[in-house]
C-alpha cells in the first residue's frame, strides 16, 4: 500500500468511526495529500486555506517571540470545530466536525495525530 492509500485509510476511519465530518492531510504550502471529504467540496480550497490559517498563527506566534503553535482551533458555535495540527515541518493535520463538540475533537485529533505521524514515519 502507498503512504497515500495508507493515509486516506486512516482519514477514513475517522470518520466512519470517529465521527469527523472532513479530514485532510495537507502540506505547509497548502497541497492536498490526502483526505476525506463530503461531495462537493474542494480538496484544494480546504488544503489552500486551513494552510493560510495554520501559517497565519505561526507568524502571529513567532512575530512576538512565542513558540510557534503546535495547534490552531476554531468554534463555530456549540458545534462546529476546525482543529488543524502541525505534523511536522512538512505537514499539517485538518480535521472539522459538527458533531463533535471543541473537547471531543480535540481528543480525536491528538489520537489522529500519532496515528498520521506512525504513517508517515513509515514511509
Amino acid at each position: 500500500m502507498s503512504i497515500v492509500a495508507d493515509l486516506t485509510k486512516e482519514l477514513d476511519a475517522l470518520a466512519s468511526e470517529q465521527g469527523v465530518e472532513i479530514s485532510a492531510v495537507i502540506t505547509r504550502s497548502g497541497a492536498p495529500i490526502a483526505w476525506h471529504l463530503p461531495n462537493g467540496t474542494s480538496a484544494e480550497t480546504i488544503a489552500t486555506l486551513s494552510a493560510t490559517i495554520f501559517g497565519a498563527s505561526e507568524v502571529i506566534y513567532t512575530g512576538h517571540g512565542w513558540e510557534k503553535p503546535r495547534k490552531v482551533t476554531i468554534e463555530a458555535g456549540e458545534h462546529g470545530t476546525f482543529i488543524t495540527r502541525s505534523l511536522g515541518a512538512k505537514a499539517i493535520l485538518v480535521l472539522m466536525s459538527k458533531s463533535l463538540n471543541k473537547a471531543e475533537l480535540d481528543i480525536k485529533s491528538k489520537e489522529a495525530e500519532a496515528k498520521i505521524r506512525g504513517v508517515m514515519q513509515n514511509e
